[in-house]
């Protein structure tokens, strides 16, 4: 597993309410910020401003508040131009804009601030106000995070986890997730852990991970609840507690994690923590799927065809395999094909069959890649095509599939000497065109 995306949020919404160092306390504090403001100071211009936009010692007017927080930003205040940003981002006392929040971003980030270059990076990750730009979001990610701004630590640490904008290092993103993580986000405590506990960046250390998740559980992240679920169901770094286990997924599940549903289901399947149950294990299982978790739809689909816990249904089956390999899953796809080459659940369909084994043997699942140059091998519902289906045949067998040595003992017979090695050309060919970073 890798370190998962984060989803980068937006902090600008909420930035109005950070513009003030105080509150007006009485109609003589206006009176003196409003001197001080005529005069041009811009400090004063935005705390005024923030007055005027929450109807703090004086009547609320947001036109007014646009005038202040626009003359403090015209004379380059950051803080005035980050808030004008946030204002036009969220659609506080204007109408949402994104370009002209961006704009104003830019003008604040050009001038230091760490808020408004987090922010401009999450624009340019996503493409809001400005063309789509991850290199761009990467280097405004750095420059926010070497000023020591935790969020912007965060998207630097997910552009190295994930190689967005910047060449993929694990061991820099386990830097970056460790810096925001000691400021005490959650997200990459949460990261730092995960790492940790699965050795992505940094040697496996339980003992660390479990510290580290302990932290972000107490601010009720889900996803550490669920790794810690996983460490004492699996006993890492812990001695094996199904109970205590039990108890973070259920925590977790509280927090929204969809994956601690599926795996409290297996607790519930086999008993272990918490009564034996397989009404329960199915109900949560069935949550799971339907929020996408694919382990879930596959455990779904096998319980239906074999009626384990629910009436047997092959078009439930079907339904839930279908769902798994729509997201990509490879065993799922590779068993949805063969559901259609066989008529199990779904319309008897060489044709589907075909497509689905192409998806699954594209990512690499040597079965599918097996089947897929049987088929093609002994021309079932297309025309028979010895060279892809040597092409196969060979890239399955080494991927590891063992009986695809047959079927290629089976095909050379029947291939001249120049099919052979165009479909030994072929396979190399996709092996390099499939390699990793």
């Amino acid at each position: 597993m890798i370190l998962r995306s984060i989803v980068f949020l937006l902090v600008a919404s909420a930035c109005v309410a950070q513009t003030t160092s105080g509150t007006m306390s009485n109609s003589s504090d206006i009176t003196a910020l409003t001197r001080l403001a005529n005069q041009g100071d811009t400090d004063a211009q935005i705390k005024l401003a923030d007055a005027y936009l929450r109807g703090r010692g004086v009547v609320q007017n947001s036109a007014e508040a646009l005038r202040l927080f626009r003359a403090a930003a015209g004379r380059d205040n950051p803080e005035a131009q980050y808030t004008l940003g946030s204002l036009y981002a969220a659609g506080i006392a204007v109408k949402r804009n994104d370009v002209l929040a961006s704009l104003w971003f830019l003008r604040a980030a050009g001038n230091g601030s760490a808020k408004a270059q987090y922010n401009l990076g999450v624009r340019y990750a996503y493409g809001r106000g400005v063309p789509k730009d991850e290199t761009q979001a990467a280097a405004w990610f750095r420059k926010s995070a070497e000023q020591g701004y935790a969020p912007g630590e965060l998207g630097l640490a997910a552009g190295f986890a994930n190689g967005l904008g910047i060449p993929q290092d694990k061991t820099e993103a386990f830097k970056w997730y460790k810096k925001a993580a000691e400021q005490g986000m959650a997200e990459a405590q949460t990261n730092v852990g995960i790492a940790l506990r699965e050795g992505i960046g940094v040697a496996v250390n339980y003992p660390e991970a479990k510290v580290w998740l302990e932290k972000a559980a107490s601010q009720n992240n889900a996803d550490a609840e669920f790794h810690l679920g996983i460490m004492y169901a699996s006993g890492q770094g812990v001695p094996p507690n199904f109970v205590t286990a039990a108890d973070y997924y259920r925590l977790a599940v509280e927090h929204g994690s969809a994956p601690a549903l599926n795996n409290l289901a297996l607790l519930y399947r086999d008993g272990k923590g918490v009564p034996q149950d397989q009404h329960q294990a199915i109900t949560l299982s069935t949550q799971a799927a339907e929020k996408g978790v694919v382990v879930a739809q596959k455990y779904l689909s096998g319980a239906y065809f074999t009626g384990n816990g629910v009436p047997k249904d092959v078009a439930q089956g079907a339904k839930w395999m279908q769902l798994a390999a729509q997201q990509g899953d490879a065993e799922a796809e590779c068993n949805l094909a063969a559901l259609y080459l066989a008529g199990a659940g779904v319309p008897k369909s060489t044709e589907q069959a075909q497509i689905w084994y192409e998806k699954a043997a594209e990512h690499g699942f040597a079965k599918a890649q097996n089947n897929l140059g049987a088929i093609y091998g002994n021309g079932t519902g297309i025309p028979k095509d010895f060279v892809k289906a040597y092409m196969w045949l060979l890239l399955a067998q080494r991927n590891g599939y063992t009986t695809s040595q047959q079927g290629l003992d089976w095909l050379k017979p029947q291939m001249t000497a120049e099919q052979i090695a165009q479909g030994e050309a072929f396979a190399q060919q996709w092996t390099m065109s499939h390699a990793g970073p």
